[in-house]
């Protein structure tokens, strides 16, 4: 999709919005000053700010006027830790600069291009809680929306994207008894069921599927005991799948391989989605999780943001300045063709293309 038409400095504007979102720290769960400062922001200058609670003193923002048709959405919370943005010639550093206050600050200053041109059909959903199980996103899929069009702001590397992977994460919790680990029968080590179970996950067949690709997996964390001398009690591990494949069907191969071993818990679910795309955009999926499948309430998927998903998350995350300034001008003729033509604009809904690699 061709930049749209974007006022002169709308994307210094983005870019100097970024830096100072960027220099808030909001790792999930303390979300609340940089909400505070878009709250502050967009109240002094007339706008509609609802505070959705999501948990005591934790709450999303819908800002707009009038019905919104079209919506506007990403995270403000990043993952820890968080560390503040310096400049690199036209690049900006800094926790959130890619994941995903990029988009926010892009999708920020076309909220308000729009509605300097009078387009009162738009509103802008800023979520918490993405980075750690996306509690923000359920609490607002809880209050619905007439909103036909919901366009996502995640690291697409500024293209539309065709679908995401669904995402299960599981919490494994395996129970011993301790004991001085010089006399093995004093206790039973909580290690051993866990290790056999992840074990077995390891052998464990993923699928693939023709669309969205090969089932992945990671055990992201592993804890277990206090000292190399006690006999471990307790032993804890997180698991990541990415799949193409309905999590339910994937939870059937996976609950029975723990029982009689270990605890098991989601802490996260979400099915694979396909988004809606611009006429002429090819698209790809996408492995990483975002909020999108969780927000089926408030209209059809579209997924575009400023950013590589390789850039974020890491010690050095980060940005292209050029590309956040581009993304304003894009958001901004999305919305605009969105309301004028609707369906006429876009795709036809299909299932999400195959993924390359």
């Amino acid at each position: 999709m061709r930049p749209g038409a974007a006022s002169t400095g709308a994307g210094a504007r983005a870019v100097d919005l970024l830096e100072r979102l960027v220099a808030i720290p909001s790792v999930t769960g303390s979300e609340k000053p940089v909400l505070s400062f878009l709250d502050d922001r967009y109240r002094q200058s007339g706008w509609t700010v609802e505070s959705m609670e999501v948990a005591p003193d934790r709450r999303n923002l819908f800002i707009h006027r009038g019905h919104p048709s079209v919506v506007l959405t990403t995270h403000a919370d990043t993952v820890p830790p968080f560390f503040p943005p310096r400049r690199e010639a036209d690049v900006l550093v800094g926790r959130g600069a890619c994941d995903a206050k990029g988009s926010l600050a892009a999708q920020a200053i076309a909220l308000e291009e729009l509605a300097r041109d009078g387009a009162g059909e738009v509103g802008l959903l800023v979520l918490v809680g993405e980075e750690r199980g996306s509690d923000g996103a359920l609490a607002a899929n809880r209050r619905p929306h007439l909103a036909r069009y919901l366009i996502g702001g995640e690291p697409t590397g500024s293209r539309f994207v065709a679908g995401s992977k669904g995402c299960l994460r599981i919490e494994v919790e395996a129970r011993g008894v301790s004991g001085h680990s010089s006399i093995p029968e004093s206790g039973r080590s909580a290690v051993d069921p866990l290790l056999d179970f992840l074990n077995d996950l390891r052998e464990l067949k993923l699928p693939e599927h023709p669309a969205f690709g090969r089932t992945t997996m990671n055990i992201g964390v592993l804890q277990a005991g206090t000292a190399p001398n006690v006999i471990a009690e307790s032993a804890h591990a997180e698991v990541i799948f990415r799949t193409g494949h309905p999590i339910e069907a994937l939870l059937a191969h996976v609950r029975p391989m723990a029982q009689g071993k270990v605890e098991l818990a989601v802490g996260y679910r979400s099915d694979p989605v396909s988004f809606r795309r611009p006429k002429g955009e090819p698209g790809e999926v996408v492995s990483f999780a975002c909020d999108l499948p969780l927000l089926p309430a408030w209209g059809e998927p579209i997924l575009f943001g400023p950013g590589s998903i390789r850039d974020a998350h890491g010690m050095e995350e980060k940005v292209e300045l050029a590309e956040v300034e581009a993304a304003v001008a894009v958001y901004v003729r999305l919305v605009r063709e969105l309301l004028a033509r609707g369906e006429a604009c876009l795709e036809p809904r299909t299932e999400a293309t195959p993924a390359r690699g």
